[in-house]
C-alpha cells in the first residue's frame, strides 16, 4: 500500500512514524514534528549515513500530512535530478516540501540557485521545509555558500544509526506490521547473514515474508536457512 503524492512518487506506508525506531534519535523526530506543525522553525534539515532513517522521516511527514488532508511532496533528488529544476516549480503552493539526496545536486549552479530561491518562497509563505543529506550542510560541498548557510537557519540533526539490539526490536516491529511474528533467533540470525542498515534489512524481511506466504510455510529458521540458500 502507498500514498500517491505530485511527480508520480510513491510513499511506502511501511514508513510511517508509528514504526519508527526513535531510541537514538528522538530529539530529531520531536522537532521535526514541531516544525510539519508549525510549532518551530519552518526547515529542518537531517543528515548522516545511509540506513539511519532519514528517507523514513521524510515520507513519514508526508504520510502525516496526507492523511490530515494536506498536500504534501516528497522530491528525491537522487532520482528527479534528471528531469530539471522544473520539478521544484508550483511547490510554494503545498503544505509540505521534502527534499531528499540533497548531495545529488552539489556542483550544479542550476539546481543550487533553484534550491535557494525555493528555500526563500517557502519561508516566506511558512511552508514547512524538510530536507535531508548525507553531511552536514557544511560538508556537502556546496558552491553557493548562501543556500549552506540557508539549510542551517532550521535545525540540523546528525541521525544515528540503531546499534543491533534496537534493529532487532525495528525488525519485530516491521514483521507484526506485517501480520506475523518475527522470533529474536530468527531476527539476529537474518542480521548475522545481511549485515545491512535497517532499510536493507527490512526490504529483506518483506521478500521473506512473501516467500513464505507462497509456500504456505511459518518464518522458522529451518525455513530462513532454505529461502537464503535460493536468493543469495
Amino acid at each position: 500500500m502507498s500514498t500517491q503524492l505530485p511527480l508520480g512518487i510513491n510513499l511506502q506506508f511501511s514508513q510511517s512514524f508509528a514504526n519508527y525506531n526513535a531510541t537514538f534519535n528522538h530529539t530529531a523526530l520531536l522537532v521535526l514534528r514541531q516544525v510539519i506543525a508549525r510549532q518551530s522553525e519552518n526547515s529542518l534539515y537531517l543528515w548522516g549515513e545511509s540506513g539511519t532513517g532519514k528517507t523514513h522521516l521524510l515520507q513519514a511527514a508526508c504520510q502525516e500530512m496526507a492523511y490530515f488532508d494536506q498536500t504534501p511532496a516528497y522530491i528525491p533528488l537522487s532520482e528527479l535530478k534528471s528531469e530539471g529544476t522544473v520539478v521544484l516549480d508550483g511547490l510554494d503552493s503545498l503544505d509540505l516540501v521534502c527534499l531528499d539526496d540533497l548531495q545529488a545536486i552539489v556542483g550544479s549552479e542550476e539546481w543550487e540557485h533553484a534550491l535557494f530561491n525555493l528555500f526563500n518562497r517557502l519561508k516566506d509563505q511558512n511552508i514547512p521545509l524538510l530536507m535531508a543529506g548525507n553531511a552536514a550542510p557544511a560538508e556537502l560541498g556546496l558552491d553557493l555558500l548562501d543556500l549552506e548557510s540557508r539549510l542551517s537557519w532550521g535545525g540540523v540533526f546528525k541521525l544515528q544509526e540503531l546499534d543491533n539490539k534496537e534493529k532487532i526490536k525495528a525488525l519485530q516491529q516491521h514483521a507484526k506490521q506485517l501480520g506475523f511474528e518475527l522470533s529474536e533467533k530468527v531476527a539476529r540470525y537474518l542480521l548475522k547473514q545481511f549485515a545491512y542498515d535497517l532499510d536493507s534489512l527490512i526490504h529483506q524481511l518483506r521478500s521473506l515474508d512473501y516467500a513464505s506466504l507462497a509456500a504456505h510455510r511459518k518464518i522458522t529458521l529451518p525455513f530462513v536457512r532454505q529461502w537464503l540458500a535460493t536468493v543469495k
